[in-house]
């Protein structure tokens, strides 16, 4: 996240908790006797860090596109502590107008200066909400007397969709302070006060997407089997009437229902008015070719054929994705705990007081699950076995379509060229290392178009023991007239992977989103195709080696994880 520059001064506003009009002196610099404190916070994004890659950075920023940094208005909550480091109900701060933030830029980087002056000087906590929602306001201005302050308020509340993150639309990211900020406010001076730095980070993720091969076609060999008919021919047929017809592409077959007998199959125009003949030896007329009488019932048969086991240069060409677990609710604060998921936390960073995992409101139940079949209504707006119900083009589910167009070039990207396309603002999904499995972490599938060398569609073909066909009757003559086999409607493949990773191999934070991170995918190649239809284990265990994807993870703040795929 980049908001560089925003400084807010902060010295008293508004929503202030037993504190008397003579404790407060607004913008009086006659009085600096009455002025027990003034406090400015510059507030700014993550910085770039040149460390090596963890759980918390990356090493690579980007600054996102416009309308992800835009400030509109703010909720700033100042609450003093106690002589024991303790939350008071003594608040000071509240909501900020974008008038109040009086907005102004110097070297080309925005500034905000509202102005406050603080009652008393002594130890804060400092919590800051940019872009807040309607929510998060009315806490601010409340006046009622609860047993929680703001401050826990605030920072306790969470956020739920069921699919329009309106937290993260334009001009509107929601960004909150990920670190717990304590300042002891000395200075009574209204010109020089204490000054205190704050970071903040959007609440929300970004999956994006970038396009490895030019319209996304992937060139990759298959086995299979080239099948001929042995043996065609032509002859007459005579009707009852003793009107005769020329047949023209009779092919010679077995006759399994008597004993293999030869039969010879016409297919028609269409292949839809199939007949079945036997070869007489009678021929007609001058010209040599042999009469043909009607076989009926039509018969079960078998084509004699030739065959060449090969290879095809085939492609697959990658048109749509869907994203599947995406979380429905966040917290407005970081929520962390340790690797126990006994101690818990608001704000603070990985790796610091042995906190481990990130946290969102649904993490403790999804922990809990045991049965991965059930809907994850509860959890996701795109649950892993909704998508896996769904007819790609149809509306499967409360009139979602969960596959949308994949792009298929690095041009109008939406970021810029390094980090791609955007897929999806999405929230946080956070579980335990052992619960990262299909059912619960957040995935994607992708469909594929299956081609031949051009990437002209080849239609619907068959895979049986691990090649593929493009007719029925030459899977049955490779494979037995009952051989199983999976169709590829349409010649549609699918890919699925679960290893979106935050930080992979990372004993806590391996599969997981964290906010302010954008998850960049990008697909280097395939080793075979995908699977005949969208059909994912839940539990993990993959029934298709074939369909799977590997995915490597950087980090951008935005804070961007770059996740290459393999098939």
């Amino acid at each position: 996240m980049k908001i560089k520059g925003l400084l807010l001064g902060m010295l008293a506003y508004a929503a202030m908790v037993a504190c008397t009009n003579e404790d407060i002196v607004k913008n009086n610099v006659n009085q600096p006797e009455k002025v027990k404190g003034n406090l400015s916070l510059v507030i700014s994004s993550t910085s770039n860090s040149s460390r090596a890659a963890d759980n918390e950075e990356s090493g690579v920023t980007d600054p996102g596109i416009e309308g992800e940094s835009t400030v509109t208005d703010a909720v700033i909550i100042l609450n003093r502590l106690d002589e024991n480091g303790n939350l008071t109900k003594e608040e000071f701060g509240g909501y900020l107008t974008k008038a109040q933030l009086n907005e102004t830029t110097a070297s080309g980087e925005t500034i905000y200066n509202p102005f406050f002056t603080l009652a008393n000087s002594g130890w804060y906590k400092v919590l800051v909400v940019l872009n807040p929602t309607e929510s998060i306001e009315a806490i601010a201005n409340s006046q009622q007397s609860t047993d929680k302050s703001k401050y826990e308020q605030i920072a306790e509340s969470s956020y739920t969709t069921t699919g329009d993150i309106t937290i993260a639309a334009a001009g509107q990211f929601m960004m909150v302070n990920k670190k717990e900020i304590k300042v002891d406010v000395l200075s009574n001076n209204y010109e020089e006060p204490t000054i205190e730095e704050v970071e903040v980070e959007r609440v929300v993720s970004k999956i994006n997407y970038v396009v490895a091969k030019p319209n996304n076609l992937y060139p990759l060999t298959v086995q299979t089997t080239d099948y001929a008919i042995a043996e065609t021919t032509s002859g007459y047929y005579i009707y009852p009437d003793n009107k005769a017809v020329r047949l023209t592409g009779l092919h010679k077959a077995k006759n399994l229902d008597n004993d293999n007998s030869d039969v010879w199959i016409h297919e028609g125009t269409d292949g839809t008015d199939r007949r079945a003949f036997i070869k007489t030896e009678k021929t007609y007329g001058q010209t040599g070719e042999h009469i043909f009488t009607l076989l009926e019932p039509f018969p079960k048969f078998e084509y004699y054929t030739t065959s060449t086991d090969g290879k095809l240069d085939w492609t697959v060409k990658l048109d749509k994705y869907a994203l599947v677990n995406l979380s429905n609710s966040v917290y407005t604060a970081r929520h962390l705990t340790d690797a126990s998921w006994e101690n818990f936390r608001t704000l603070g960073l990985l790796g610091v007081d042995n906190m481990a995992y990130m946290v969102d409101p649904n993490s403790k139940n999804k922990n809990n699950v045991t049965d991965y079949d059930q809907v994850f209504g509860s959890y996701f707006y795109n649950a892993l076995k909704n998508v896996n119900a769904d007819k790609v083009d149809e509306a499967s589910d409360d009139s979602q379509v969960y596959f949308q167009d994949l792009p298929t070039a690095n041009t109008d990207i939406n970021d810029n060229e390094q980090v791609g396309h955007r897929l999806a603002y999405c929230l946080e999904n956070i579980v335990k290392k052992e619960k990262q499995v299909p059912a619960l972490v957040t995935g994607i599938i992708f469909r594929g178009q299956i081609g031949d060398e051009t990437g002209e569609p080849v239609g619907t073909i068959y895979k049986c023991n691990n090649k593929f066909y493009t007719s029925i009757d030459a899977v049955k003559a490779d494979n037995g007239a009952d051989a199983s086999y999976d169709t590829y409607e349409n010649g549609h493949c699918y890919y699925y992977s679960s290893e979106i990773c935050h930080n992979k191999g990372d004993q806590y934070m391996d599969k997981a989103i964290m906010r302010n991170n954008i998850y960049v995918l990008k697909v280097t190649g395939f080793e075979n195709i995908g699977g005949a239809t969208i059909t994912i284990d839940p539990s993990g265990e993959e029934s298709d080696n074939n369909f799977y994807l590997q995915l490597n993870a950087k980090i951008i703040p935005w804070i961007v994880r770059f996740n290459n795929i393999e098939f």
